[in-house]
This record gives structure tokens, sequence and C-alpha cells, in this order.
């Protein structure tokens, strides 16, 4: 094993796991570096291709942050093996090509210096891994990826799909990382980063898992002009330890990944390492979230998996601000009866809205809190603007007009509203990827400019937040720059 090539990947969430992947499949030595010790544990049954039970860990919040914005703003994480995944719904669906270039429309500051099309070998990559259920063909807005089964809507829902097209909507079977048709696990999730991935890699003999390490900064090297190591310490006796590396991946979450590059500061990156154009922590974005029950005038069947219905077209919505609807069973009742084909009048409706990226959202250090290493806690300055709130609230009439179309008088007896920042658990943009350093911390292999070693690859690379889950989009990402820098480091 060549330890002079040796890259550390801090985070065993899905993005270190799909980075450490791919290294160690191209003869990488790889240590992760994992803070939390114990496996989360949940349970969940399948049977026939339907969650019958499922009991997912609690989430940990509240005690990292201080809020300078929004004073509800929440920050949501998981400090063990797995990271969210321990908690995560599974939901995985490609990103459309607009989405990577309909923010230019407002700024060039929002456009995504990679294409769909150089991604979409990698979201194939991510997919293998992941037992997805999806629906049998591309819809608008939403491309067709690889599935391990097809599973159709069914046949009374069809009219929905109809209507939607006449919108220039998709209305399918959303992309669900459901796992194998028959499963019985001691795991909140189907899918889980640690069980599914890492475990695996524990096989190889280029692969080494340390838990209970925390990072606490990356140790510049002024003279050879990069990273050399990674200061962490032991959560079991408290003692520091640095580890050299050739090279580093970050992938501790899009908070959490910043606050280590600003913890990282030295005398030539003051603010942070790559923050010489005092990009870093800025551009901060989520996605509003709002749940609500639609009430039918007549009956249709249960969905036994859940369905989505896809943003209105680009050309006749305003740039970086859309929704999506995930449409499901209302209650425990109704996903008892949906596993028999029965119809019911009541559908859960989940909402995800956008917003536009600015400069005034931010993360930093606060000056005064401190964090069990002593380190500053972040201070995490966001908001939603009254435009934001207001697509929210069209997206109800919108989705009540759709099914009216369709044959379907609905009302929305009440609404749960959670619309302040950190709910939907899809924060990014904080380190964020640009052709410019003007506007980004990170060239287009996820590389920070001036620190080629090191790569952040979770969700605080995207320049924008597309009203769709994060999570599959930041496992490709994260295998294309893993895959670039095992072809660097074996050509030395």
């Amino acid at each position: 094993m060549r330890q002079d090539r040796r890259v550390i990947v801090i985070g065993s969430g899905p993005a270190g796991a799909m980075a450490a992947h791919e290294l160690v499949r191209s003869g990488i030595p790889v240590t992760m570096l994992e803070s939390g010790t114990r496996l989360q544990r949940g349970f969940l049954v399948r049977l026939m291709g339907k969650s019958v039970y499922r009991r997912v860990p609690p989430l940990e919040h509240g005690t990292q942050h201080v809020s300078t914005g929004d004073p509800k703003t929440d920050w949501y994480f998981n400090l063990s093996p797995g990271g969210l995944s321990n908690q995560w719904t599974g939901a995985v669906p490609r990103f459309a090509p607009e989405d990577f270039v309909e923010g230019a429309e407002l700024h060039e500051r929002y456009r995504w210096p990679i294409t769909y099309d150089e991604l979409a070998s990698y979201y194939e990559n991510a997919e293998r891994l992941l037992d997805i259920t999806a629906g049998p063909r591309a819809v608008p807005h939403l491309p067709l990826g690889h599935a391990a089964f097809r599973q159709e809507l069914p046949r009374d829902w069809q009219h929905v799909a109809s209507s939607a097209a006449v919108t220039g909507q998709g209305f399918t079977t959303l992309p669900l990382a459901a796992g194998p048709r028959t499963l019985i696990a001691r795991r909140g999730t189907a899918f889980n980063s640690f069980t599914n991935i890492v475990r695996r890699l524990l096989r190889s003999p280029h692969f080494q898992l340390r838990t209970g390490a925390h990072a606490l900064c990356l140790e510049w090297s002024g003279s050879k002009r990069r990273v050399a190591s990674v200061l962490c310490q032991d959560r079991g006796d408290g003692t520091r330890r640095s580890l050299e590396a050739e090279a580093v991946v970050v992938a501790c979450g899009a908070l959490r990944s910043t606050k280590l590059l600003i913890d990282s500061a030295c005398p030539d990156f003051p603010e942070g390492l790559g923050n010489n154009k005092g990009v870093l922590g800025r551009y901060l974005h989520d996605h509003p979230k709002e749940w609500w029950a639609l009430h039918l005038d007549k009956p249709l069947s249960l969905l036994p998996s859940a369905a989505y219905l896809t943003r209105t077209p680009y050309a006749s919505s305003r740039p970086l601000l859309a929704t999506s609807w995930t449409l499901g069973v209302a209650s425990t009742r109704d996903n008892i009866r949906s596993r028999f084909g029965w119809k019911g009048r009541s559908v859960g409706v989940n909402v995800f809205g956008t917003m536009i990226p600015s400069e005034r959202h931010y993360v930093r250090v606060h000056d005064r809190a401190r964090d069990e290493f002593g380190l500053p806690l972040l201070d995490i300055c966001i908001r939603y603007d009254d435009e934001v709130v207001a697509n929210m609230i069209a997206a109800r009439q919108r989705l009540l007009s759709l099914m009216e179309a369709a044959g379907y008088r609905c009302a929305i007896p009440a609404i749960v509203p959670q619309l302040f920042p950190g709910m939907s658990v899809h924060y990014g943009g904080t380190a964020r990827m640009h052709s410019s350093q003007e506007y980004g911390v990170l060239d287009a292999w996820n590389r920070i400019y001036d620190i080629p070693n090191v790569i952040v690859c979770d969700a605080s690379c995207f320049p924008t937040g597309p009203e769709k889950n994060p999570t599959l989009t930041m496992m490709a990402i994260s295998a294309r720059a893993s895959a670039r820098l095992a072809d660097d480091l074996k050509r030395k």
C-alpha cells in the first residue's frame, strides 16, 4: 500500500462515503475520520416492496450554533457513522440540465462550473449503490436515472399526470432509495452510507476507519504550499494528533465543512483556508418546507409509494424560484390501507421551495460562544424573504388547480408551517464551486483555489439550491471529484 498517496476523508456521510469508494476502487489508500463513535440503531421492515415498519433514531440539533438571522433558525446534524443518512427519507431525484445554468439568467455568480452531461455517468455510479425504486420513464424536469425497481403510479392517478403534462410538469413515482423489496434491518433507513458503503470498504487493505476522531483543523504548510496534515482529537481520551496526508477530502456537511475551513485559518489564509476573496461562508441557501393534507371530494387510490410533481417550466418561472411537491399518504392508518390497494380522500403533501443565494446569508464563527473543543460556535445568518414565502404560498393553489383540472376538487384544512431555515436539513452553498474565484471557493473539480490537494464535496459546494433533494447530486459530484483526484495522485 502506497502510504505516500494516502488521502484523509473527513466525514462518513453520503459524500464522504462516495469519495472513499472511488478512491479505494482506484487503489488509493484512505483514512476516514468520523467524529461519532456509536452506530445509530433504528429498525426497518420491508415486505413485497412496501415499508411496513420504520423506527428512525432522533436527530441532534440546536446546540452547535447561534442565529443572527431568523431567530428560529435550526441546524440538524448527526455525529455518528453514516451521518444524516441515518434519518434520510431516501429521495434521489437527479438535477435537470437546466438546474446548472438557469441562475445565470440573474447573474453569472449563479452559474455552475459543471454541466449535467459532465455529471451523468457519476449519477449512475451513485445510483447503482442505492437500490432505487423509481418511475418507468423520464418526465419534464426530472431525468431518468438507473433504478433497481420500476413502479407505475396507480391507474386513477394517470388523470393527474395528464393534467400535469398540460402545464409542462411531470408527475411520476418519486425516485427513492427504498432498498430491496424485502428487508429487515437494524437501521432507520433502507440506505445508510455507513452500512451500504463504508462497512464494505473495511474489507479493503487500502481503507482505514477512525471513529471518535473529530477533525479540528487542516494544517497548512507554507513551505510546501499545501495542506500537509489534519489535526484531530480523540473523543475517548481527549488526545490530539496530526495525521499526514497527500490530499484531504472534506465532507462534513454543508455547515460543518465550512466551519472546519474557517477554523483552519493560518498566516497565509487569516480568514480561513481558501478565503482570499471573502467568499467562504457566504451565499448560504436552504429549502423552505411545509407539509399539509389535501382533502379530496372523491376517493383516489392511496399511493403505495410517494409520487412526485415536478416544478413548473423554467421558461415560465422566475429563475431560482420554484417548488416541487411530494405526495403520499396522510396518516398511519392510510399507510396500512395503501398496502391493500384501497382508496381514500386524503393525500399528504410535502413541498420544497427555493431561494436565491445572497451574500447577506452566511455562516461565520461567533466571537464569544465556544464548542466542546474550545473552538467558536457557528453563527448562522439566514431568513426567508417575502418573495420566498409568497412562492411557497402560491404552490398551494397551483396544486389545487392542477387537481381540479384532473377532476378532483380539493381543500387544505390545515397547514403545518415550517417556513424557517433548517427544517428541510438541506443547507448548502457556503463553500461554493465556481469558474471564478470572485464567486467561488472551489474550482470545477471541487478543489480549493490555491490549495489543490483539498477538495470539498458535500452540499456546501452548491452554487444554487434547486427544488430537489440534494443527496444524489452531492454523491455524484463527490464521485467525479474523487475520481479525478485518484488519477492525479497516481500520476503524481
